[in-house]
């Protein structure tokens, strides 16, 4: 195995409160960059996170206080430069769940000369700021998830355009199981007949993810709706559902492995109001799980998003419940949108993914070195 020029040792500061996407995205990445290369990877974090992100050979969790929700940047500054000095790594890579995630993280990283790849998941359509922010971007290579994505980072950074990358959202590998015994397996789980329409949600339960519109998705369809997930809105969603006198709105909790979920549903449902590269999207796409959208939740698809995904006519209740009748109405109608979805889902793999990012850092150490030099 070879490892990128001059990078043996990579640090992950994960600025992060909460396990969702973001988070299990560089879980993975981690993980598969030191398979991939032998290069040691310590992944620091907020120790709440930890049982999340999992044991994964090679990769080595720290325990540091790093969240920057309600955090100061100078705690972020300070333990960032803790970690730099016990662990004396050659890079690090900063992946980041809202632009503002990493005030403190960045420019300590910069202060060091060390190499850097800072990844933006998530972010939402602003005007640019007056003054953007010191943090110390000048020599770091910078990514984002999608395409849009990219453009909102250029601005909020004030950066030139073109000048951050885009590192895609990887698919899952493609299913195992077999679908009717999925289907039927998890049907009966519910306490429902092998024929009942089931739909599903899959996210963090609050507005930014749509989850507020659950309630009244389910009022409108003769469905079964199975919410998988926490977050802030899950005690409100728990009462609706112990108070709706058909039963159809079923709350699951947090799912380890919502890959028979996928299986076993008619469709899955993504309401969102802001979304990066939803890797919900991309996992129900290559279990060939049929996927209702807001438009804003399929952003990072562009143009191509119709076809991919039965879109709401309006971002409400009503809208995301006449689309997802559509699919229950007559799901062999979007077989096409079906086969496209999966297609992507399998142009979008890991393995490219990986290479990307080791790009990405190499470029970050040659970048160092010109500096230094």
């Amino acid at each position: 195995m070879i490892a990128p020029r001059r990078l043996a040792r990579l640090l992950i500061l994960l600025p992060s409160t909460r396990f969702g996407g973001t988070e299990r995205h560089t879980a993975e990445l981690a993980a598969r960059l030191t398979a991939r290369t032998g290069i040691a990877v310590d992944l620091a974090a907020e120790p709440a996170l930890h049982s999340g992100l999992g044991e994964r050979p090679g990769v080595t969790l720290r325990a540091a206080a790093l969240g920057w929700e309600g955090a100061p940047a100078g705690q972020q500054a300070a333990e960032t430069a803790r970690l730099l000095a016990e662990l004396r790594p050659d890079a690090a890579f900063v992946p980041l769940p809202w632009p503002d995630a990493a005030s403190g993280i960045l420019p300590a990283l910069a202060a060091a000369g060390l190499p850097r790849l800072v990844l933006l998941h998530l972010a939402p359509e602003a005007p640019a700021p007056e003054a953007p922010p010191a943090l110390g971007l000048e020599r770091a290579m910078i990514a984002a998830v999608s395409a849009p994505l990219t453009r909102r980072a250029e601005r909020a950074w004030g950066l030139e355009p073109g000048t951050v990358a885009l590192l895609p959202n990887p698919a899952p590998p493609p299913p195992v199981m077999e679908r009717q015994a999925a289907r039927a397996r998890l049907r009966d789980a519910l306490g429902l007949p092998p024929d009942a329409k089931l739909l599903l949600f899959v996210g963090r339960l609050e507005e930014a993810k749509g989850a507020d519109l659950l309630p009244d998705i389910s009022d409108r369809l003769p469905a079964t709706l199975a919410c998988a997930g926490d977050g802030p809105l899950r005690g409100l969603l728990e009462s609706r559902a112990m108070g709706d006198p058909r039963g159809l709105l079923r709350m699951l909790g947090p799912v380890a492995d919502p890959a028979p979920w996928y299986l076993a549903a008619d469709a899955l449902l993504l309401p969102s109001r802001l979304e990066g590269a939803p890797l919900v999207f991309l996992e129900a796409a290559a279990h060939r799980c049929p996927v209702v959208a807001t438009p804003d939740a399929l952003e990072a698809l562009g143009e191509a998003a119709p076809a991919m995904a039965c879109l709401a006519t309006s971002p409400d209740g009503r809208g995301m419940a006449e689309a997802a009748g559509a699919v229950l109405d007559d799901p062999r109608r979007f077989d096409g949108m079906l086969a496209r979805a999966a297609a992507l889902a399998a142009r979008q793999d890991w393995a490219k993914t990986v290479e990307t990012a080791l790009g990405l850092l190499r470029a970050a150490v040659l970048r160092a070195e010109e500096s230094a030099g």
